[in-house]
């Protein structure tokens, strides 16, 4: 067997093989005599046909099958010889088989590029120094105070902006469409979310009143049912709320766990800093990272990026299913979405790529006691064990790509630790 490496582009390969006839000849002299045992020939007892009648009635059939047996041995004989990892099932094209002439065909496949990256230590880089002003404290406080407002029926009384509405509503169409009828549903009046002649008409609302309005929808309205459709609404009021909120004082922080208000304050302070800290550092790393791929030029192959983009497709159809969306009869546009995707998944796999190669130049691997913590902590989120976890990515054949983004976060760590970093 006689190869020849052909570097298409950095990602592309060909291999042109040659095999000698002689191989080619010995793979048809053997399928002739598994066809002559099995063969039922008209005129010849079963096992007792001569091979050059199944040859006549066969030879096609054979050959091919020939061919295709001695390609399958033969090329992934040639990949291992050169040591090559394509990341695909290779393309087998441009077969050339007749008859007293060698074997000859093209392998085509993607490999990850060769890159070696330069100047990826001590890179210069500045990142924020969190500062926290009482303001942002008082916000964040108030945001809690939010969270624990407790909402009291208003049995009596009209409803106000901030009050939190229970209604049963049922809407007719203007253009005949069928109507449609909706229990409990809740709605703040006043709030962004709560369409704003909802609020308009609502407004002075008692509770076991009924009020009647239309709305006219706009066309680019969110819910595609009420697009651009006039809608009569009659709205039943069958529960009003107001939220009351704690007063801000040493028992409201008592109530929540803490000595005292400046005692929760600080706390507040502090989670602050630690989120202002970690946000950026995070805008820094991906500072650093977007500065040395833009000094490298780093080819993607292409079944990187439509395994990049088929994930993303499959996870968002996974939401989809899990929101109660029928795939199947939704009008999604899945080309539109691809075409969104593709070019977020090719900058992912470039970071891969680049990522992979300083693992590479500096030797760094990732231990079986290093994947072993990190399913641990994926653990402690589901109800599984770690064990079950990595017997499941094993199974499904996960557990390389999972180590792999370890090991691409180990490089991205490294790249972090070595960079000249001032705070401003």
């Amino acid at each position: 067997m006689t190869v020849e490496i052909k570097e298409v582009n950095s990602c592309k390969r060909d291999l042109e093989v040659e095999l000698p006839q002689t191989e080619l000849d010995q793979e048809i002299k053997e399928l002739s005599r598994e066809y002559a045992r099995k063969a039922k020939v008209p005129g010849f007892r079963p096992g007792k046909v001569p091979l050059s009648v199944i040859q006549q009635r066969y030879g096609k059939e054979i050959r091919q099958e020939a061919t295709q047996n001695v390609i399958e041995r033969s090329w992934k004989q040639a990949i291992e010889e050169h040591r090559l990892q394509p990341l695909a099932q290779p393309a087998i094209k441009d077969i050339d088989s007749k008859p007293d002439s060698p074997l000859r065909f093209t392998l085509s496949f993607e490999v990850v590029p060769d890159l070696e990256v330069k100047d990826y230590k001590e890179v210069p880089l500045t990142q924020a120094q969190a500062r926290v002003t009482d303001e942002k404290v008082d916000q964040a406080v108030e945001t809690y105070r939010e969270q624990q407002a407790q909402f009291t029926p208003l049995d009596e009384g009209e409803a106000a902006d901030g009050h939190i509405l229970t209604v049963t509503a049922d809407g007719e169409f203007d253009n005949g469409r069928e109507p449609i009828h909706q229990e409990d549903i809740t709605l703040v009046l006043g709030h962004p979310q709560t369409h704003e002649e909802f609020t308009k008409n609502l407004l002075g609302v008692k509770q076991g009143e009924t009020r009647t309005f239309e709305v006219e929808y706009p066309q680019d309205y969110h819910q595609k049912q009420f697009a651009g459709n006039k809608v009569r609404w009659t709205v039943l009021a069958k529960e009003i709320k107001e939220k009351q909120l704690a007063e801000l004082n040493d028992d409201f922080a008592k109530d929540i766990g803490y000595e005292s208000l400046e005692a929760f304050r600080e706390k507040v302070r502090k989670d602050l800093i630690t989120q202002a800290n970690q946000n950026a550092e995070k805008e820094a790393r991906e500072a650093l990272l977007k500065s040395i791929l833009q000094r490298h030029t780093v080819d993607v192959p292409d079944c990187m990026v439509q395994d990049e983009v088929e994930s993303y497709v499959n996870r968002m159809a996974a939401r989809l299913a899990m929101q109660g969306v029928d795939i199947q009869k939704a009008s999604i546009d899945w080309k539109k979405v691809v075409d969104e995707e593709r070019p977020r998944a090719e900058e992912s796999v470039r970071r891969s790529i680049l990522l992979n190669a300083v693992a590479r130049q500096e030797n760094i691997e990732i231990s079986d006691e290093e994947i072993n913590s990190e399913l641990q902590k994926v653990a402690e989120g589901t109800n599984k064990s770690a064990a079950a976890l990595r017997a499941q990515l094993e199974k499904e054949g996960r557990l390389e790509g999972f180590k792999q983004h370890l090991r691409e976060n180990k490089a991205f760590d490294f790249i972090y630790r070595n960079a000249k970093i001032t705070l401003e």
